[in-house]
């Protein structure tokens, strides 16, 4: 049972936040919710009693005859019954007053303060959210989220790509907003790529489940080892399986792996990943694929092993650099 003192204080607006976080959790138990309803029923009944006392010269004589006096007069006299349903209301009036003060005081609301990791090209980042969420952002990527999360949600906006090792609260479901697409999970692992050069999002799931809702609120569940993939132009979203999650999250370990990849996406990577540029002579050249995967971290080995496998040559240039074109 909570201390009733620290309940007085927060219905009369006078408790810590700490006091005000401690009844805002008590309050979602059913103990909590009883509690609130005996309140706002004694409350009615005290302030019914007041009004009697004020329609009334001579005392009752027992609490029974009180109570069947109070519900003739309910029955009996119009402008009686509509006080009565003013009294009804005041207490909620006053408890609702009082749960806005705790809300705002506990954080049951999210904070519209928002704040921002961003992370440059060639660069990651590995930070743990409030609740405990854990996310790795690759490189170019800004994650925007609020300094206090809502008592119901948890919300944060993500430009780039990220992993999400999510904090399992049944409920206040964790909401990513791509842009695009929202995902929302109450505890799961996925990896989202949504860059705002890209013309597709993409969201790979490896545990739990998902929910993806376009902006036509059409939802797309997901499930353990399947990829989706949303189309910006189109706005067609496609989920398939996967047979190989390190095509998605291989990046996490400084690794790369295509299948049968564009190299004009390729490069995309190596230009985010390591901060270079690279410069095509020929145009054609972009659309031919590739497969490799390595784990070297050295961009001129990652050149070589390209080189290997295609008919393209890469040549460096002194201002980290490259000109690729064609092995003739």
């Amino acid at each position: 049972m909570m201390d009733p003192k620290i309940i007085d204080k927060v219905l009369s607006k006078t408790a810590t936040p700490d006091e005000a976080r401690r009844v805002a959790v008590w309050f979602a138990t059913d103990e909590g919710q009883e509690y609130f309803s005996q309140r706002y029923d004694r409350e009615s009944y005290l302030l019914n009693e007041k009004i009697l006392d004020e329609w009334l010269d001579n005392e009752i004589p027992s609490n029974l005859m009180k109570v069947r006096f109070l519900s003739q007069l309910k029955m009996r006299v119009r402008t009686f019954r509509f006080r009565v349903a003013a009294a009804v209301i005041i207490p909620f009036l006053l408890l609702a007053s009082a749960f806005t003060f705790l809300a705002n005081r506990s954080g049951l609301f999210q904070s519209e303060e928002m704040a921002e990791f961003v992370v440059p090209f060639g660069e990651q980042l590995n930070i743990v959210l409030q609740d405990g969420t854990q996310v790795q952002l690759n490189s170019g990527s800004r994650l925007s989220y609020p300094k206090t999360f809502g008592f119901f949600s948890r919300k944060v906006k993500l430009t780039g790509e990220a992993y999400f090792s999510v904090a399992k609260e049944i409920t206040r479901p964790f909401e990513v907003d791509l842009a695009g697409i929202k995902v929302k999970v109450t505890g799961t692992h996925f990896n989202a790529k949504a860059y705002s050069d890209d013309l597709k999002i993409r969201v790979a799931l490896e545990e739990g489940s998902v929910n993806i809702t376009d902006n036509g609120n059409k939802t797309y569940p997901m499930e353990i080892g399947e990829n989706a993939e949303y189309d910006k132009s189109s706005g067609i979203c496609k989920i398939t399986e996967t047979a190989d999650m390190s095509l998605y999250t291989a990046w996490r370990t400084k690794s790369l792996n295509f299948y049968r990849t564009p190299l004009k996406d390729i490069i995309k990577t190596l230009e985010r990943q390591y901060e270079v540029q690279f410069t095509v002579k020929d145009s054609n050249l972009l659309s031919n694929r590739f497969s490799i995967s390595t784990s070297k971290i050295n961009i001129d080995e990652i050149v070589t092993d390209l080189q290997k496998v295609s008919r393209i040559k890469f040549v460096r240039n002194m201002d980290n650099t490259y000109n690729i074109s064609s092995k003739n």
